[in-house]
């Protein structure tokens, strides 16, 4: 497969891992033809720390990933997770003769589009939401429609400079280039959200190892994105300091025995351990466990709660329910645990195949939904150039060419 220029590829960076995926187009679809994971290295609370550590863990999953499926990786769409983030929701209005042409859509666009940003931020996602023709009519394409007034709003995401620059100099390092920096929860919401489920108002929860994310959705797109400073890191931490452990047996406990709801708990068993500053075995009940774990979800999802009730109570819209990923909603009782604490329908997100195909061991794994994200995003609007590295010449051109051409 050397030498082939008509594929893309994806690096989902997170806390604790780092996932690769390629993929080449096939008829409508997407077909996954590369995969690896890879520890994390110089990535603190979902943000770079790092560059050194990082872009050495980068090379390294790269190149094992180019040699183990013959390909050569030049191009690539990479996630990016910042607690520093905002949206704005930017609005234009213009005046229509007889009918939308498409010179209107690019002016009503370019209007609610035309928002500055601090200094010290870039704007990552511009989305476009509905139409509304004549302060009645909500459309997904006005163009040819009689109307004499055109509305039109967008979603602004904007992020930190330093977060942008972190990556593309990490990338950079890695003598990759990049072809889109696409921030997490919207990666993720493009793998696992139905259209349905979106138009019925929902909210996607991404429980990471060093941050939570999530999105909402409604019938007009999406209407707020945010990244929560804790994850699945916290929860260990609470372990280690309840129990007076270290991390890492803090850890094992959470993953051989951890339970997010202590209702749930049906048989209480007794759990050998070691404490940080003796040795000696030393006993906890699964009960006790389960209670430290359940307290750490309630902190995340109390201030979940909080940001979507404020400023516009999206809570009371979110109709369809809520949607889970990542590490955290794989632990037992979580599902159950949301539900509760919500009163709203909840689910396990699961990639959506109607896109993308390959083998199921990996669409199955959690692991790589926002690489698989990644893959499948597509522009709504155009946004500001990014900033690339030179790389490998020719190569790289060639790749770009394709890419823009066949997705």
């Amino acid at each position: 497969m050397a030498g082939r220029n008509d594929y893309i590829a994806s690096i989902d960076i997170g806390t604790d891992k780092i996932a690769v995926l390629v993929a080449e187009k096939e008829g409508e679809k997407l077909h996954i033809i590369g995969n690896n994971i890879f520890p994390s290295d110089g990535v603190r609370k979902g943000s770079i720390s790092a560059i050194d550590p990082l872009s050495h863990a980068i090379s390294k999953i790269v190149d094992q990933t180019q040699k183990s499926f013959d390909l050569d990786i030049a191009l690539v769409r990479v996630n990016l997770s910042d607690t520093h983030l905002t949206c704005i929701d930017g609005y234009g209005k213009v005046p229509i003769r007889e009918v939308v042409t498409s010179d209107d859509i690019d002016k009503v666009l370019e209007t609610a589009s035309a928002i500055p940003t601090p200094t010290n931020k870039e704007k990552l996602h511009t989305i476009k939401k509905k139409f509304i023709i004549d302060e009645d009519h909500i459309v997904d394409n006005p163009e040819g429609m009689e109307a004499e007034v055109l509305e039109s709003k967008v979603h602004i995401v904007t992020v930190s400079s330093v977060s942008m620059r972190n990556i593309e100099n990490c990338l950079k390092k890695c003598d990759l280039m990049v072809d889109d920096i696409v921030l997490d929860p919207i990666a993720n919401s493009e793998a696992i959200l139905t259209q349905e489920e979106k138009d019925g108002g929902v909210c996607l929860i991404d429980f990471g190892a060093g941050v939570t994310s999530y999105s909402v959705f409604q019938e007009e797109g999406i209407v707020r994105s945010g990244v929560i400073s804790k994850g699945g890191d916290d929860i260990t931490q609470e372990i280690a300091f309840a129990f007076d452990t270290s991390l890492e047996e803090a850890k094992r406990l959470k993953e051989d025995y951890g339970c997010a709801k202590s209702s749930a708990i049906r048989d209480e068993q007794f759990i050998e351990f070691e404490q940080a500053a003796n040795k000696d075995s030393h006993y906890l009940s699964s009960l006790q466990l389960s209670e430290v774990i359940e307290e750490a979800y309630i902190d995340i999802l109390s201030t979940l709660k909080n940001e979507l009730r404020h400023p516009d109570n999206l809570e009371a819209n979110v109709k369809s329910g809520f949607v889970l990923c990542g590490g955290g909603a794989q632990a037992l009782g979580c599902e159950e645990l949301v539900r509760e604490f919500f009163t709203r329908r909840v689910k396990i997100g699961v990639v959506q195949r109607d896109r993308i195909s390959g083998l199921e061991v990996i669409l199955m794994d959690y692991r790589y939904t926002g690489s698989i994200g990644l893959l499948l995003y597509q522009k709504d609007l155009p946004q500001v150039d990014l900033m690339m590295s030179r790389g490998r010449n020719g190569v790289i051109e060639k790749i770009k060419e394709a890419i823009t051409g066949n997705f």
